[in-house]
């Protein structure tokens, strides 16, 4: 199955196994909770999935690389007692908690969450004398002599014996106890997966041109040369950081990460093509303030009538890059908007607001417990900022109500009600011209000669991108209408 069926299996695996009866008791009794093993190439994002799982079903996570780890720090270290047997004193070896059963505790203790999945990586690569440590784990969810804390399930990866020489093949005994799921390589799931998590735009495009070079090991006579996922996810953010302090890199630079001479190359030139449109059209835009990316390339359509598919795709990709980078700053600033609003339906009565001390403890008592989710990581980062902008925002306000003479300030809820109409009346037309841009990507993707495969390209980001929809919702545009008709017939 490909990551994403992976992901939806263990989820519900993991809801399974925490089903309780009315009586209290697991549906499914702990002895018969098999531990998951998941298998499938390096790279191929088994470690990212687990951390949605986690968010999604709103349980705990602690991960270990299981190569780490010696048969001591997993089953805890031996020290001598003393216990009295028939009568008998006698000097007995007993081992101290194991240290991953100790960071789940802690972990518990830390933040509150009484359920989760412990993580175990590379689990087929652990030392001789480790083997008997993970059989006994995956036949009882104990380490040692200690159990796992209830509701917490065990997930165990590891790569197939072709791709890593440390591999040790497990027997019918250990997968006789386990529930097997092979995972394989599948670019159109990881290309949802890389609109979401914002992958530089040279790499999704090149990778719709050239599918077989997203995932590929060759054995040569000079070993393996291999690209992953996760070296082209890594490329990406590092590309993204250079092109943003504005230093250039060459051909040699991608085989850091794309680790296969011929693809590394192709990437390159390819990655010179997109930097050559995106730059200039950036110039362009710059010099005419106001003056939309898709107005700019519609002015030139004897250039776009000679693009060959790969120029086609870049300029998709380039439209698509400004029209999600508008949507984006549109739609979180509606959510700090909507924050502040309800924000201000919590505020104390107008004449105790006055008080700058009542105004103060009405300020300190919502960043604490800001604090306080954020520390039980019960906050995504964008909704603490988000609650930090609004608050931050809405604290200026009232330093702004207050300087007014005392004859002329009103109520404060009005005060700052009335900020937020005015701020709301400023960007009536921001969206207006977001959806405008929409409009004009599809007349520019028209007039390539291989248009049809660069609006395929582009309606499937848009439908992709949460805030895009919410644009396209608000203003509906034909011609994505269309494209997505044909994309599902």
């Amino acid at each position: 199955m490909n990551i994403q069926e992976a992901k939806t299996e263990i989820a519900r695996t993991f809801r399974a196994y925490t089903k309780r009866r009315p009586d209290g008791a697991h549906r499914i009794p702990p002895e018969k909770q098999r531990p998951v093993l998941l298998i499938g190439p390096p790279g191929i994002g088994k470690t990212a999935i687990m951390k949605q799982i986690a968010e999604e079903c709103g349980c705990g996570l602690v991960a270990y690389s299981m190569t780490h780890h010696t048969r001591q720090s997993a089953i805890g270290l031996p020290f001598i007692s003393q216990k009295d047997y028939g009568g008998r004193t006698v000097s007995v070896t007993e081992y101290t908690m194991s240290e991953i059963v100790a960071a789940i505790y802690d972990y518990m203790q830390a933040t509150g969450k009484r359920s989760g999945i412990l993580f175990l990586d590379e689990i087929n690569c652990v030392s001789e004398t480790l083997t008997p440590v993970m059989l006994q784990l995956l036949q009882n969810k104990t380490f040692g002599n200690v159990p796992l804390p209830e509701d917490w399930v065990i997930v165990a990866a590891g790569n197939p014996p072709e791709y890593n020489k440390s591999v040790r093949e497990m027997d019918m005994v250990t997968l006789d106890r386990v529930k097997h799921i092979d995972v394989e390589a599948d670019l159109e799931v990881w290309q949802a997966y890389a609109r979401a998590q914002g992958v530089h735009p040279a790499v999704r495009t090149y990778l719709s041109v050239y599918p077989d070079h997203f995932y590929r090991i060759t054995d040569t006579d000079r070993g393996q040369l291999f690209v992953t996922a996760r070296g082209w996810e890594d490329l990406s953010l590092m590309l993204t950081s250079y092109e943003e302090d504005g230093i250039s890199v060459d051909a040699n630079w991608f085989l850091q990460y794309l680790q296969h001479d011929a693809i590394a190359r192709s990437f390159g030139f390819y990655y010179d093509l997109f930097r050559h449109f995106t730059e200039g059209a950036a110039a362009a835009c710059e010099a005419s303030p106001g003056f939309s990316l898709g107005a700019l390339l519609l002015g030139a359509p004897g250039k776009l009538a000679a693009c060959a598919s790969t120029e086609c795709l870049a300029i998709a990709a380039m439209l698509f890059h400004t029209i999600e980078r508008e949507a984006t700053r549109l739609s979180e600033w509606r959510q700090r908007l909507a924050r502040r609003r309800e924000l201000v339906a919590l505020l104390p009565p107008d004449d105790a607001f006055a008080v700058e001390e009542n105004a103060r403890a009405f300020f300190d008592q919502k960043r604490k417990a800001l604090e306080i989710k954020v520390a039980h990581k019960a906050m995504k980062r964008d909704e603490e900022f988000r609650e930090t902008a609004a608050l931050t925002r809405l604290e200026a306000d009232a330093v702004e109500w207050r300087k007014l003479p005392e004859g002329e300030r009103g109520g404060f809820s009005a005060f700052a009600c009335a900020r937020i109409e005015a701020e709301t009346a400023a960007h009536a037309g921001d969206a207006e011209r977001a959806a405008s841009a929409i409009a004009e990507a599809y007349r520019v993707l028209e007039l390539c000669p291989q248009g049809r495969s660069a609006r395929l390209y582009l309606t499937s980001d848009l439908a992709a991108s949460a805030p895009c929809a919410e644009l396209l919702a608000a203003f509906p545009s034909e011609a994505f209408e269309a494209t997505r008709r044909e994309i599902e017939a």
